[in-house]
This record gives structure tokens, sequence and C-alpha cells, in this order.
């Protein structure tokens, strides 16, 4: 195995030498040591990337490599065992603890929510079984309501996160249709808090953690117990501190902290060794996707980025850890994959958002409205353009500047005009500068277009009462 650390002096952007330390690393490794550092130093120029790489093929660590600062201020070195807030891939783990129940014969995957007397008093939700919320068919919209939006760091605990929706209409019919839900594993988490009279967390370390670490080295395991800060990736492409209440309370839907090697633990105690489930409740675990040849799991948030891509048929892992967002680890994961296939990797370019904002600012508003689709089409990028400049809208109301927003939101609404949503962004621009009237306004033409519209940003729908 050969470890890599790299440091990054963040205000001057000047790169330190990489330091190697010849471990006995396998000379014919999938994918090199150097091709690792050469792949990870480029996100390093850009200021995107800190974190911890790791690469195994067949059974065996062939790339380790760990770089940045868990502490920017502090100048504290990310290492090999440094924490990592690992997002949505806290899934993973809560359904290898749902289906561990039901091996138990703690639970059933067609038992229904009534079973657990939840508080939930809609009638229809009560025919939502275990195996729709772990699929995602339950019908449960996402927690990310306008209320919640407002400061995730208030909804400190798994029944604070249950009153989000339980008075909300489901999207669908259980069963009928599939919609990404954080909130259905909220509830699958006070469901084995329900049936087994312990705490979630505790269920984890004793039923996963722990057996995860059995198969790790003293030196992979470290003493340190540091967890890495996260940082926003901001549209000045500057790394910017996650402030405290804007951090999500970690749940079973995402936020368990561990590091590389202790993520890497639980996917080889559960592929690999098979001691966590049974047989048959692998078989569900691996149903959850589609792909039974390449297992993949990614977490994303302000200031978190985690990927792990297991390649099954080829027997080559790969897991990053980032305190970085804008799916920077995803990115890194996916080329490396890329190397390993065909030898080759997309070009590393910066984030859609960031490159849109250095457009928008280099040809103004006018030219920025005439020239941006085909510019950004030129320039490679395939995530949706409308996603994009929304998100770019919404990062610049969050950073205090609502009035280089609004003409974001309003090219938007040109753009899409059939939309409600692009009317509450500008809704939402125009109340974020403090012009209420303006906001009322667009916010009746988002009414307009779908009557009974809710805001996503304002919890009353920008009345002329409201705050």
């Amino acid at each position: 195995m050969k470890q890599v650390y790299f440091s990054l002096l963040v205000i001057s952007l000047t790169l330190l030498p990489l330091r190697a330390e010849p471990n006995g690393a396998a000379p014919d490794a999938v994918v090199s040591d150097t091709v690792v550092s050469d792949i990870v130093q480029q996100y390093q120029q850009l200021n995107w990337f800190s974190g911890s790489v790791l690469v195994v093929k067949d059974n065996k660590v062939v790339t380790a490599l760990a770089g940045g600062y868990a502490n920017d201020e502090a100048q504290i070195p990310i290492t090999m065992q440094t924490r990592f807030d690992i997002g949505s891939v806290q899934k993973d783990l809560t359904a290898v603890l749902v289906l561990q129940a039901v091996d138990k014969k703690l639970l059933r995957l067609d038992d229904t929510l009534n079973k657990f007397s939840l508080g939930f008093a809609n009638e229809l939700v009560n025919n939502i079984t275990v195996q729709h919320l772990l699929e995602h068919r339950s019908g449960f919209a996402d927690i990310f309501t306008a209320e919640y939006r407002q400061n995730p760091a208030a909804f400190d605990s798994a029944e604070k996160k249950l009153t989000i929706l339980k008075n909300t209409p489901l999207l669908f019919e259980p069963g009928t249709d599939r919609r990404y839900s954080n909130y259905g594993y909220i509830v699958l988490g006070a469901i084995l808090e329900k049936i087994s009279g312990k705490s979630y967390w505790n269920l984890l370390e004793q039923n996963i953690l722990v057996p995860a670490r059995t198969t790790l080295t003293t030196e992979q395991l470290g003493q340190s117990a540091a967890l890495a800060t996260p940082y926003h990736f901001n549209a000045d492409a500057k790394r910017i501190a996650v402030a405290a209440n804007e951090q999500e309370h970690k749940s079973a839907a995402g936020g368990g902290q561990m590091n590389v090697f202790e993520l890497y633990g639980f996917y080889q105690q559960l592929f690999k060794a098979k001691r966590l489930l049974s047989a048959a409740a692998l078989q569900h675990f691996r149903a959850l996707q589609k792909d039974q040849q390449h297992w993949v799991a990614f977490g994303g948030g302000k200031g978190v980025s985690t990927a792990v891509e297991l390649d099954f048929a080829n027997d080559v892992w790969l897991l990053v850890l980032a305190n970085t967002d804008r799916l920077v680890a995803e990115e890194i994961s996916m080329r490396l994959h890329s190397v390993f296939c065909s030898g080759t990797y997309p070009e590393i370019k910066p984030p859609p958002v960031i490159f849109s904002w250095q457009l928008y600012q280099q040809l103004g508003d006018k030219a920025f409205k005439a020239q941006f689709e085909s510019a950004y089409k030129d320039a490679g990028y395939q995530t949706f353009a409308g996603k994009v400049i929304t998100d770019l809208a919404r990062e610049l109301v969050a950073a205090g500047d609502a009035q280089s927003a609004i003409p974001l939101f309003a090219y938007l609404t040109e753009r899409y005009p059939t939309s409600p949503e692009v009317f509450d962004g500008l809704a939402f621009g125009y109340f974020s500068a403090g012009l209420k009237a303006e906001a009322r306004s667009a916010f009746d033409q988002a009414t307009a277009l779908k009557p009974g519209f809710n805001s996503q940003f304002n919890a009353n729908n920008y009345k002329a009462d409201g705050n």
C-alpha cells in the first residue's frame, strides 16, 4: 500500500510538494498512485478537494491518499483516519440495520406504519410498508420544506424531523411510484428505535461499526477521532466554513461520521465476508439497486461529499470522502473508475455553478442571457442548465447578495415561463432583497400557473402579514 499525502494552502493556492511513502504497493495496481494523485491534484488546483481516497483491488489496498485540511484555520491536515460526514451513504447502513431486524424476526418487510404508532393520522400513510420505505416508494415527499430550509439545525432529533411531513399529503399512493425521500429513511430510523428500545446510533455502533472495525488494522483505525470541518465551495471558488445552523443534524437518512477505512470495513463485512446479513436479507439489500455488478452510494450536502463505487465484476472498490461539496467525491470516483475501464477520464473542469457565475460576471446581464446556453453546452457541461442557474441564484441569496440573484431568477422566468417554480424563485429573490410587494406579485404568477402552489422558500407564501 502506498499512502500519498498532500496539503493545500487555501489562501494563496500554493501547492506543497507531494510526499510519497512507499509501502509495498502492487506494481500492477489497477489505478496507480500516480494516476490517483494526478487526478486529485487537478481538483486541488481548483481549490475544490480536501479529503481521503481509497482504492482496493482483490481485497488489497493499492492506493490510500489523504490531503488538504480538516480545519483550514488551524491547518490541521487530513489523514486516512480523519472522520467525515458521509451524507446519504448513511442510508446503506440504515437499510442493513432494518434487514438485520428482519433477520431477527423483529420486523417484516410487509409491516405497515400503523403497527408502530408513530403518530401519523393520514389513513393512506398506514398503507406504507417497511419495504416501500427502503425502496423510496412510500409516497413521502422530502424533508426540504420552506420551514426546514430556514434552519436545518433546529430539527435536531428524529422526533422533530418526523413532524415535518406528518400532516402533509402523500405525493402518490404507496407502491405506485418512486421518489427519493430522506424523510422515508428518517421514518425507518424511528421504527428501529421503536422495536429495539435502543437509540439508532447505539444500534449502528453495536451491529455495524464494531463488526466493520474487526477487519481493520490498528494503523488503519488510528488514534485520531478528529472530525473534518465542512467547507462550502462557493460561487467565487473559495472554501467557506459551513455555519453550525446550516449543518443538518445527523439522522438515519444521513450524517453519520466515519473514516474511509471504517466505511470500507462496513462494505467488506457486508459484501465479501457476508457477516452482516443472511443470504436472503443480502439479496433484498442488493435488489435496492438495479445494477448488480456495480454498487454505488453517494452523499452530498453543504460541505459534504462522499462516493462509494464497488465494481464487483472487476473487484475494484473506490471510496472517496471529502469535506467540500458540489459532489467532488463523486467527480473523483467516476474518473478513477473511468481510468480503470478505458484508461482515460473526462476533462476536469470547475463546477457548472462556478463556470456560470464567472461567465455572468464576464458578459454582463444582457449578453449572458443571449449567450449562456450555447457557451454552457460548448464547455461540455451536461447538468440541466436551469437547475444550475437556480442553484447559483439561491447561493447568491444565501451569501447576502439577493440583488445579483434577481436577474438570474428573472432569466429563468423568461426561459421557462410555464413553470410555477421559477416564479417562486423570483419571489424568493425579491423577498430576500426586501422587495416584498414585488415578491408577492411574482408569487401570484406562480399560483396563477398552478392554483394551490406552495412556496419552497417561504412558509407563509409571501402573504402581506408574513415574516
